[in-house]
């Protein structure tokens, strides 16, 4: 085959000229001989319709160029200067997409610190770039002007690494880049690094010591959009004089990472060593962070659709009955095992004393998860990033829809603060429904062999008239011990007086 030519259609002994595309040659032949052995394949009566190879082309060094000087004289050299490269495989800090930002905007922009280069020059946040400078003023004062070198030399070796990380190049120059990498990067490690301490050793500090203050910092600290990568923050702060705080207690652990669970997940420091698992995964940046360790303890089972079985077929989460009416089918909802993953949800069938299939409970257990002002931010932060970077792992997605669907209106929500599932700080249940009702927007899941066989279970039990009546005979008459007592009082009074009109007929008859 020539330079630059690609695959033809199979060779035809009886035509030799077969058609062949080149790059080199933009002006070549039309490929009438393509063209026609297609028509005679798919139109020819009888025939059955085969699968065409695809055309690979063969990409040399000068065709790109070729292509540049062609759409330059189509389009103009200035139209090509602007164009977005395409994010590399390290691309993971992403900017949510225009159709969940719509939704609502600001819970995926920071409110109070900007950190990496998307809000970065954001005027309403450009006070926080003193205390910045604050920060890397302490840093420096406690471990001397070298060592900002040596954490400004690492940045400069791996800026072109820290830039394929997010999915937008960075229009700044590369002393500015470094700069502000280093600013956010620092902050970030004294930040953290202050929080191990009592007021009484490190001196008060507004940020850290001002609860409303510090609730803001954490919340941007977990936005999508507001990231450093972990890679850059875990080796800075090796590089450091940190290394020693938790490296006595954890000799086995990254110390970084312990430092990070503390902050966010409030873990204190006499917490055991089992606290700290060591991630299976590389951790990419906060948000991903957090998203690993509210999954840490779900189930292995849930895998991707090709992973499944070929005659199962996995379906996401749809069609599934709110939780009143599946409470109204006998369905039982009950509160999780303390301290395990917030997503672990189970559906078993439990046996009653009456050992009889169709008196079986179905109990759906869901854990206990606190619903506050952050919840949605960081939920929608959260599935942002499994939309973007885990579209085959989607198991927030999967568990917030499958709230959503047990979840219609305030009684749903009375139902699950009732079984001790929901601890709402909102004050209003209709409020906790509506954020769920709106967390389901503009989202596709990817299809779960976990969350499909709990819907599967679930429908499967509503579906069944008997346990839909049991339920109502249950409700309707013992519902509480007073209704209960007064339903076993007329029952034992209704057999009395049917034992008596019996005992009255016989006694005529007799006589």
């Amino acid at each position: 085959m020539e330079k630059n030519e690609v695959s033809r259609i199979p060779e035809d002994p009886n035509d030799p000229k077969d058609a062949v595309v080149s790059l080199d040659d933009p002006k070549g032949p039309v490929v009438s001989t393509l063209e026609k052995k297609r028509e005679k394949t798919v139109f020819e009566s009888g025939s059955q319709w085969r699968q065409f190879p695809k055309v690979k082309f063969k990409h040399e060094p000068n065709d790109t160029k070729i292509v540049i000087e062609q759409l330059k004289g189509i389009f103009g050299a200035a139209a090509l200067q602007n164009i977005d490269e395409q994010p590399v495989r390290q691309c993971c800090i992403y900017k949510v997409p225009r159709d969940l930002r719509n939704i609502d905007r600001k819970a995926y922009t920071p409110r109070l610190i900007s950190i990496g280069p998307f809000h970065h020059g954001n005027t309403i946040l450009s006070k926080m770039e003193n205390q910045k400078l604050r920060y890397m003023l302490e840093f420096g004062g406690r471990e001397g002007p070298e060592k900002v070198k040596e954490f400004k030399r690492f940045i400069e070796e791996k800026e072109q690494i820290i830039r394929n990380y997010y999915q937008e190049n960075s229009s700044l120059k590369s002393p500015e880049f470094v700069k502000m990498i280093l600013l956010d990067a620092v902050f970030i490690i004294e930040f953290f690094f202050k929080n191990m301490f009592p007021v009484e050793l490190r001196g008060f500090d507004f940020f850290l010591d001002t609860a409303c203050a510090k609730a803001a910092i954490t919340r941007d600290l977990q936005l999508l959009e507001n990231q450093l990568p972990y890679f850059l923050l875990q080796n800075l702060f090796v590089k450091g004089a940190f290394r020693n705080v938790t490296k006595k207690d954890y000799p086995h652990q990254d110390p970084f990472l312990i430092l990070s669970l503390r902050f966010f997940f409030n873990y204190k420091k006499n917490d055991k060593k089992n606290d700290f698992p060591k991630p299976k995964k590389r951790i990419e940046h906060f948000t991903d962070l957090v998203r690993y360790f509210l999954l840490k303890d779900f189930l292995q089972q849930d895998q991707k659709q090709e992973d499944s079985p070929t005659e199962t077929k996995l379906e996401c989460v749809r069609d599934l009955r709110t939780a009143t009416k599946l409470q109204g089918s006998g369905v039982k909802f009950t509160k999780g095992a303390e301290g395990g993953s917030s997503l672990k949800i189970t559906c078993e069938y439990v046996p009653r004393a009456i050992p009889i299939q169709y008196f079986n409970a179905c109990v759906l257990q869901i854990p206990c998860f606190e619903i506050d002002d952050w919840s949605e931010c960081q939920y929608r932060n959260l599935m942002a990033l499994e939309l973007c970077l885990y579209p085959e792992d989607t198991h927030i997605c999967n568990f917030i829809l499958l709230m959503n669907f047990l979840i219609d209106d305030a009684k749903d929500v009375d139902l699950l603060v009732d079984r001790g599932i929901i601890c709402s700080r909102l004050g209003d249940n209709a409020t906790v429904a509506t954020m769920f009702n709106k967390l389901g927007l503009q989202i596709t899941p990817s299809p779960s062999v976990y969350h499909h066989e709990i819907c599967k279970k679930l429908k499967a039990h509503y579906d069944k008239r008997w346990n839909r009546a049991m339920a109502n005979l249950n409700t309707v008459y013992f519902g509480d011990i007073w209704m209960g007592t007064a339903t076993v009082a007329a029952v034992i009074l209704l057999g009395l007086t049917v034992i008596g009109a019996v005992c009255s007929i016989l006694q005529v008859v007799s006589s």
